[in-house]
């Protein structure tokens, strides 16, 4: 029951609804799943983590989640760009190749992660996450 005049009720309740539709929890833990590679924070898939599903040619804005992992608020909110110590390969079908310079550039360096596999990005690499690829 609306005490206030048809528009003005009708308008408040589609604003309140929006409202409702667009909320999420500010704490929502994530965790890797089948078809993605999860770039963590931390070596060992720890601390934060971030979700590719597509390939992504520079990581520049995007932030770290926090995640259901060891430590898994290790990270959260930070930048992925530059602060990548590992990274979980959950697409069985493709590898990624994370490059040490944005679109996909690996004259100075690249790490590839094969089908389902898991690596703790190498001395080189690790930080140095401009761009991710599937091959």
């Amino acid at each position: 029951m609306c005490l206030i005049p048809a528009d003005a009720c009708t308008a408040t309740l589609a604003t309140t609804a929006g409202s409702l539709v667009l909320a999420s929890p500010a704490n929502a833990a994530v965790s890797c799943s089948v078809d993605y590679a999860c770039l963590h924070y931390n070596s060992d898939n720890a601390g934060a983590l971030y979700k590719q599903y597509y390939a992504i040619p520079d990581y520049a804005g995007l932030k770290f989640s926090a995640s259901t992992s060891t430590n898994g608020g290790n990270g959260a909110g930070l930048a992925v760009k530059n602060n990548a110590a590992s990274v979980d390969n959950w697409d069985f079908d493709l590898a990624i190749r994370i490059y040490y310079n944005s679109n996909y550039n690996a004259s100075f360096a690249s790490q590839a992660i094969g089908k389902g596999g898991f690596a703790n990005l190498n001395s080189t690499m690790k930080n140095n996450n401009a761009s991710g690829d599937w091959f």
